[in-house]
């Protein structure tokens, strides 16, 4: 029913006109991907340019100012490349120029938020084995001194995160931070296999996906995998700031995911995909040592491998 239902809201948010930064990250996404083909066509995204200088217009206000610019600026540097003897690129342009009128804002040329060259990334200073150091310091702790973490390196981390590949660039999910302690005392209740621990959890996140960010059902999984490569990118960024994290699992029991709803007053096109304890250790608490697998035991080269 969450995936249909978040279907259903996606289609009518674009059918009425309405904010819909999902689907304007896809396709600002999808039209900058165009222009990183060599020799790119002028004529791609015919099926999608005017809708999507529909919806910029009313989605413009909503969107973070490095995505605002972003938007304008591949969608400027689309229009100087595309076909102008065709209609619909008129009729899109037409629309992408009175919204560049109404905010008064010229595109500034001196930004990065077009194509570039990968000669021009910043220089990689981290050696493969600091990396390594720090995936290897991370283990879960599940018990955690009686601190709360400051706002700025929970926000650090986060920031981390949002730089995780995402399908389309659309980041379906949004972090639901808990810092009270009857608030996390309920919540802790939800999911499973935290019985031993619960009271040792002090912070508290809640990683959230959204299923309105897609308009077809093939697309129902996104929100686990783009939700889990940002919770790595996430807890890495934890650790590196001296914080450790355990993540909880968010088993898909219904009777679970309704308490959820009632709890938070989740909107039923969201699904809750993972919480995450955090905090500073406890320096004598005891973490298990979790070996983990070596990489020859998963890797297989050129064939598949029924092992």
């Amino acid at each position: 029913m969450s995936v249909l239902l978040g279907k259903k809201i996606h289609d009518l948010r674009n059918d009425n006109l309405e904010s819909n930064q999902a689907f304007i990250r896809r396709s600002i996404h999808r039209i900058e991907k165009g222009l990183i083909v060599p020799n790119p066509k002028k004529d791609y995204a015919l099926g999608y340019i005017y809708e999507t200088c529909k919806l910029l217009n009313v989605t413009y206000i909503d969107l973070d100012e490095k995505s605002k610019n972003w938007a304008l600026d591949v969608l400027d540097a689309y229009f100087k490349r595309a076909d102008n003897t065709l209609d619909i690129i008129r009729k899109s342009k037409k629309e992408f120029d009175n919204l560049k009128e109404q905010i008064s804002l010229g595109i500034d040329t001196n930004t990065k938020s077009i194509p570039f060259a990968h000669k021009e990334l910043k220089g990689n200073n981290i050696k493969f084995s600091d990396f390594l150091k720090l995936t290897e310091r991370r283990h879960s702790v599940r018990y955690f001194e009686d601190k709360l973490v400051d706002k700025k390196l929970i926000e650090n981390a986060v920031s981390a995160g949002l730089q995780s590949p995402s399908a389309c660039n659309r980041q379906p999910f949004e972090v639901l931070i808990l810092q009270n302690k009857d608030i996390i005392s309920k919540a802790v209740e939800l999911p499973m296999g935290v019985k031993t621990f619960k009271d040792e959890i002090k912070n508290l996140a809640i990683v959230i996906g959204d299923l309105s960010s897609y308009s077809e059902e093939r697309d129902r999984h996104i929100i686990y995998i783009d939700g889990g490569l940002f919770v790595m990118s996430f807890i890495l960024g934890l650790e590196s700031q001296g914080l450790s994290s355990c993540i909880i699992n968010w088993p898909d029991i219904e009777n679970r995911e309704k308490s959820f709803y009632e709890q938070f007053k989740i909107p039923k096109y969201k699904r809750g995909i993972c919480f995450v304890a955090f905090g500073y250790a406890k320096n004598n608490g005891l973490i298990p040592f979790s070996e983990k697998k070596e990489a020859s035991d998963i890797i297989v080269y050129n064939e598949y491998s029924n092992r």
